[in-house]
């Protein structure tokens, strides 16, 4: 008999409960975490002054991850979330992470970098923050903590979650554009008719 057989009878078990009593409606809550903060990562990247997209991306990537946690009753560690962020995006390679640096800092470029920096910046920064929320989600549901969540031992998930986060980033971005364009834009009424 297993450790959750003897704490639970059988016929109430799910298969997405483990031994730490992760429910289908924590799942749930946290895939919605995720998905909500992916589309601020995305909008993030058009924030037009390079680097400042960066910080705007980073400061998304931590308040989904606080999200995360207090879902998980694990307590936030801030530092250890910084470092492990950072770690996640070492895992890249020097081309994924220079592929995302190179397309913040084009924004130097006046018109045509701009323009370029914002588009290649969205999709990688949703990406991104896709990977680092599936990532710390498994290892939640797994009874892990900051503490203990080794970036090696996920760097081949991470890798798999960013490629299949360009997917979701990009859906997201459509999503944003469609509904941009979808919203009734306010007019302004004359004053004479306001008289």
């Amino acid at each position: 008999m297993s450790t959750v057989e003897s704490i639970v009878p059988e016929s109430t078990v799910t298969e997405s409960q483990s031994i730490h009593g992760v429910s289908d409606e924590n799942t749930a809550s946290a895939e919605r975490i995720i998905q909500d903060h992916v589309l601020l990562a995305v909008a993030s990247g058009l924030v037009p002054g390079p680097g400042l997209d960066l910080v705007a991306a980073f400061t998304v990537q931590l308040t989904m991850l606080k999200r995360l946690a207090t879902l998980y009753d694990v307590p936030f560690r801030q530092d250890a979330a910084k470092s492990t962020v950072t770690a996640l995006f070492g895992t890249l390679g020097g081309a994924g992470a220079a592929a995302i640096a190179g397309a913040s800092f084009l924004k130097f470029i006046p018109v045509v970098g701009t323009a370029v920096g914002i588009a290649g910046t969205s999709v990688a920064f949703g990406a991104f923050t896709y990977a680092i929320g599936k990532v710390f989600l498994r290892h939640f549901e797994s009874g892990g903590t900051f503490i203990d969540l080794n970036p090696r031992a996920y760097r081949e998930y991470f890798r798999e979650m960013n490629v299949r986060g360009r997917t979701v980033a990009a859906e997201k971005q459509e999503e944003a554009k469609t509904a941009g364009k979808s919203r009734p834009r306010r007019t302004a009424a004359p004053a004479a008719a306001e008289a």
